[in-house]
């Protein structure tokens, strides 16, 4: 086996782990929260590993680039994705989700964020 050959199953292998144990996690964690944190490695190292795998294996040809594009689309959308869904998901629990008067200075502990207890008006 080449060099090159090994390098391409020792990605693979390191991606697909990554892959499988992300499935895992999701499939057992309880709350949709906990399931939301095991799609960040997923998206990130499993997938930049595939995507260097057939970069290495088909160089920067058709195949190479658009695994580049796949992984830089996963990688710009999972954040977006990830927060509209926990969002949707409180939403869904607690009704409205928009911070009420005085919430903020409960939540933080203060009269405001800014100098001098400036804050908002």
């Amino acid at each position: 086996m080449t060099p090159r050959g090994v390098a391409v199953a020792a990605l693979l292998v390191v991606g697909v782990s990554i892959e499988l144990a992300c499935c895992i996690g999701v499939l057992v964690m309880r709350s949709l929260y906990d399931k939301l944190h095991y799609t960040a490695p997923a998206t990130t190292i499993g997938s930049l590993a595939i995507a260097a795998a057939i970069v290495v294996e088909e160089s920067f040809g058709q195949a190479g680039i658009k695994a580049i594009l796949v992984f830089l689309v996963m990688l710009v959308t999972n954040p977006v994705l990830t927060h509209a869904t926990a969002r949707a998901a409180r939403v869904r629990e607690l009704g409205r989700w928009q911070p009420g008067p005085g919430t903020l200075e409960r939540e933080t502990g203060g009269a405001g964020d800014g100098p001098a207890g400036g804050g908002r008006p």
